[in-house]
């Protein structure tokens, strides 16, 4: 659930972008759930697969070990994404490499200098759209945090949460 929300988040911006000259494009770990990522249309950019993970390694995105999954799966960014992913519908699963963290890069022209860069601590975690634009030189929108915003009244219990929560399966 989590690639879905940040994914369906980040292509928020796309029309933007595109004004812009800007690409949207997103590196997918694995070609485990692709078709029905692509069916389900949460990300509206260029996607592409790198099985051998090795653009993750080259940008040192951390792999979380199981000790650090627990806490992860808690903590108050991935309830705020189960929520959105609940109000958004984006359904979900934990099958595939729920350990490898991932992250964003804004990259000038011809790939001149990164203008921004993310790192996820957290599955959960995801850049803010804001400083996304901001890093591109685009006005932020008055209206881009209410698009993406979190319900508070929507409770996360632990029988709501198990399907976002559950460990996935350890390579």
């Amino acid at each position: 659930m989590f690639c879905r929300v940040a994914a369906k988040e980040l292509s928020a911006l796309a029309p933007h972008l595109a004004k812009a000259n800007v690409r949207l494009i997103g590196i997918g770990l694995e070609e485990l759930g692709v078709e029905e990522f692509i069916e389900g249309k949460f990300f509206d950019g260029e996607l592409y697969i790198d099985t051998d993970k090795k653009s993750f390694k080259d940008l040192n995105f951390k792999k979380l070990g199981f000790l650090n999954m627990v806490p992860a799966l808690i903590a108050k960014v991935a309830r705020d994404a189960v929520r959105k992913g609940k109000a958004w519908k984006v359904g979900g699963d934990m099958k595939g490499d729920g350990f490898q963290n991932g992250g964003l890069l804004v990259v000038a022209p011809k790939g001149e200098k990164v203008l921004f860069e993310f790192k996820q601590d957290n599955p959960a975690d995801h850049a803010d759209n804001s400083d996304i634009l901001q890093a591109l030189s685009i006005e932020v929108p008055t209206d881009l945090k209410d698009a993406t915003a979190v319900d508070e009244s929507v409770k996360v219990t632990d029988q709501e949460c198990e399907e976002a929560c559950a460990m996935p399966a350890k390579n």
